[in-house]
């Protein structure tokens, strides 16, 4: 999947979390970081899996990197 598809199919909100999971944190560490409930983070998670087609949490963070929606390293901006 390209980067521009995937941005695109991504909400903003969906966008942040994935950024998020993609940096390990928990779905507790991403609510309380976003300020919302991680019951809804849960809910970004897997809305944004099933659109970029990831078969678990760890698939949607390597997808993230591959479709460049994260950086490799993190002192790059995205």
């Amino acid at each position: 999947m390209k980067e521009t598809t995937a941005r695109t199919l991504l909400t903003e909100r969906e966008l942040e979390v994935v950024r998020l999971v993609a940096e390990g944190l928990t779905n507790r560490e991403i609510a309380a970081r976003l300020h919302i409930t991680a019951r809804t983070v849960q809910a970004h998670v897997a809305s944004a899996a099933n659109k970029l087609g990831a078969r678990s949490r760890t698939h949607l963070a390597v997808l993230a990197l591959r479709c460049r929606l994260v950086p490799l390293d993190p002192l790059e901006t995205t």
